[in-house]
Formats: structure tokens, sequence, C-alpha cells
């Protein structure tokens, strides 16, 4: 079980030792906690949503997560239907979030994300660059090279070693007991152009990548990748004949 965030972790901790009940009154708890937000902002003028955020929140941002905390607004999974109406946001923002979604569902995850922005909204997406794990990789298999350094993440990998790196890039660590369940583990991979093929079949038009200066928050460094899209207006002609 993957707890909440800072002062939420010890509540539900204690929910989750009352057997099968514990569970329903966390759930009950975030049904009512995400309704009570939708109500409360969907009044605002201009909205913008932040997807996974860390213990503190984008200023201005509303914010989903999968678990709750004191910086989450509404508590869901993305892989499933989200819980808002048509055209609610302006902005949608999601760095290192959307590769926990397994693969078969990234198409549904972004008529979702293209469903619930309003016309002309913007998506911004940032992921790790797949592409940038396959060449480090190929560079260690092909001539003996450890570039590993360019990224300098060693997680559970003291040695340094690269296809133990490779490993820690592609699936992560979960919670860092070998949980299956945990909610960390990556189920997709991306390189630039299947990125940008996700976005234009969901409809987004205006697909660019971004660069590392357009990072709204935890800026991931050498292994980021970005891309934007917009969710054109569609002008609709309503002359009779």
């Amino acid at each position: 079980m993957n707890y909440s965030f800072a002062d939420y972790r010890l509540r539900d901790k204690i929910f989750m030792k009352i057997p099968i009940l514990g569970g329903v009154i966390i759930n009950k708890l975030h049904r009512v906690k995400t309704k009570r937000n939708i109500k409360r902002n969907k009044v605002r003028a201009y909205r913008e949503l932040e997807i996974g955020p860390g213990l503190k929140r984008l200023e201005g941002f509303e914010t989903l997560n999968i678990i709750d905390g004191r910086s989450v607004d509404y508590i869901a999974d993305i892989s499933e239907k989200l819980p808002f109406v048509d055209e609610s946001f302006d902005l949608i923002y999601a760095s290192h979030v959307i590769e926990h979604v397994p693969w078969f569902l990234q198409k549904q995850l972004f008529s979702e994300l293209f469903r619930i922005l309003k016309p002309n909204g913007v998506l911004e997406i940032w992921v790790p660059n797949f592409k940038k794990v396959l060449n480090v990789a190929n560079a260690y298999l092909e001539n003996g090279e450890n570039l590993t350094g360019n990224d300098g993440w060693y997680r559970f990998n003291e040695e340094k070693d690269v296809m133990t790196w490779v490993n820690g890039r592609i699936f992560t660590y979960g919670d860092g007991t070998a949980n299956p369940m945990s909610f960390n583990w990556h189920r997709c991979v991306y390189t630039p152009e299947s990125l940008e093929n996700y976005f234009r079949n969901a409809g987004f038009s205006n697909v660019r990548k971004m660069t590392n200066a357009e990072v709204r928050g935890v800026d991931h460094g050498w292994i980021n990748l970005g891309m934007k899209g917009v969710k054109k207006n569609e002008i609709r002609n309503n002359t009779r004949t």
C-alpha cells in the first residue's frame, strides 16, 4: 500500500490496519474531498491542473494525484476516466507522471486529457527520454563506453554500472521494497517521435518539443523529454441550408 504524502501518512496507516473497512473509509474520504474541491473550483475563470504534484503545488494550480496529501485537491487514477466534465481546464501539466500508466492505456489517457481541456487549452508533458537510454546502452554494448555520467542518476547503483542504470531508468524502483503494487513503477517508455504521436493522435495541434527552460517545477535534467500541444478551438458551421 502506498500511503499519502506528509501529514496524511499516519491517517492512512491507521485506517489500513482495519481489514476491508479501512480501505472503504479511505476511499470515501477521497471521494468526498474530490467532489468538494470540484464544486469549489469549477467557478474559476482560468484553471490550471497539475497531475502528480510533489509536496508543494505549483502556484495557482489545482492538483490531482493517485494518493492524497496536503497539496492534493483531487484523488484519482489517471489510467481511468477522470472526474471532470468536458472542457474544464485551460492548462494541464504533468511532469514524470504518465510513464506510470501502462503502455496500452496511453491512448485512452491522452484522449481523457484532451477531453477535459478547454478549446485552445494547452497540455504540457515531461517524461524520461527513452532514446537517450537506448543511446547509452548502445554505446556500452558496442564500444564499452559508460555514458551514464551524462545523467548522474545512480539510485541503487553505487557501482555506476551501465546496465543497472538502464534498468533503473526504464523500470525505476517502485517503493524500494520490490512491492509489485507500488504506483512508482514505470510502465511505458517514450521517444520524441512516439510522444509526439500520442499528442497528434489524440487531436492536439501545434505540437512541439519543449526545452528544459520551460520546466515549471522540478527539473529532471538530462533525461527530460518535454512535449507541448494545443487543443484547437473547432469552428462549427451553424449556417442553415
